[in-house]
């Protein structure tokens, strides 16, 4: 029999995912049995979170209760809560990832090549066909520590995400579009930033937000890591350097569409297995879209480390 935890975010996609819940489960359990009418021996297990964390309670309860497969329904915040339940467990005890995207930007979802309608995405989980990628570390001053899949952004990056959190009556990709021109408006961003790579020599850079990319794409459709790669065992990270108002504004769309790389003046790129970064004063922090460390934490020195080949995730559509 093949065991399937269902972990349910209701307040994924700026709290509207509850309104199409029942759909969706519908849908699932339909699919559900047209795979055992296949001879496929299914049990299905759903359960909702109820607080901010719960998902990576019920994730390392799954794992403890033997499901072979564990399903984060929401965006990216419920994939990245899921991941660290699964990360408590040995290797070879941890179960498959599935994935059905039901948030904001489901960044993820896309950059492993899922479906972006839910009900398309449910049927990956009934094949067999996984994909094994990375899963980031990040460990602040103090040794507090957690695992990320996507992207760790910040600065700037770390300010959109924050600023995103108070729209709650536009949803997708246009809440992060005008969280970026509400935060472009409020004041330019800079940091003085030392940043060791791979055991090397501090390097100094000015900058406004450093990005840090497990795959490309963040924020519902800005490609700010061209070229990362989720399962090649290395960190792409992306600096922007300082700049004016006028200037963000004239990058955005080139942002959105991965093409910055073309201008070194602003943007550079680079890879790496193990990032120590310092900063002259406090970071704004998002570690796939949720909130690491806010101004007033006062962060000023990242750890960042990458697990190679760490989750098998259900891609079979």
């Amino acid at each position: 029999m093949r065991r399937l935890k269902m972990i349910f975010n209701p307040v994924a996609d700026r709290g509207h995912a509850a309104q199409s819940a029942d759909e969706l489960q519908e849908a699932v359990e339909a699919e559900v049995a047209a795979a055992r009418e296949n001879g496929q021996d299914i049990e299905l297990t759903w359960t909702r979170t109820q607080y901010k964390g719960h998902a990576v309670d019920l994730a390392r309860d799954a794992v403890a209760e033997g499901f072979e497969v564990v399903t984060a329904i929401g965006g990216d915040g419920t994939v990245h809560e899921v991941v660290n339940g699964l990360m408590a467990a040995e290797k070879e005890r941890r179960p498959a990832l599935g994935v059905i995207p039901f948030g904001s930007g489901n960044d993820f979802a896309h950059n492993v090549g899922l479906p972006s309608d839910p009900r398309e995405a449910a049927r990956c989980l009934f094949g067999d066909t996984t994909r094994t990628v990375d899963v980031g570390t990040i460990k602040d001053g103090s040794g507090r520590c957690e695992y990320w899949t996507n992207t760790v952004g910040i600065g700037f990056g770390g300010a959109v995400n924050m600023a995103a959190r108070k729209y709650t009556r536009i949803r997708g990709f246009f809440v992060y579009l005008a969280a970026v021109f509400e935060t472009i408006a409020s004041a330019p961003f800079s940091l003085k930033a030392k940043i060791q790579v791979d055991g090397n020599g501090p390097v100094e850079h000015e900058v406004a937000m450093i990005a840090f990319c497990n795959g490309p794409r963040e924020g519902g459709g800005f490609f700010v890591g061209p070229g990362a790669e989720m399962d090649d065992g290395l960190i792409t990270y992306v600096l922007m350097r300082n700049m004016s108002r006028v200037n963000m504004l004239r990058f955005l769309p080139i942002v959105m569409t991965g093409n910055h790389l073309k201008y070194p003046r602003y943007f550079q790129r680079s890879e790496a297995r193990h990032i120590v970064l310092e900063t002259d004063r406090t970071m704004a922090i998002h570690a796939d879209g949720e909130v690491f460390g806010s101004w007033e934490a006062g962060i000023r020195q990242l750890e960042l480390g990458i697990v190679p080949s760490a989750v098998r995730v259900l891609t079979n559509c």
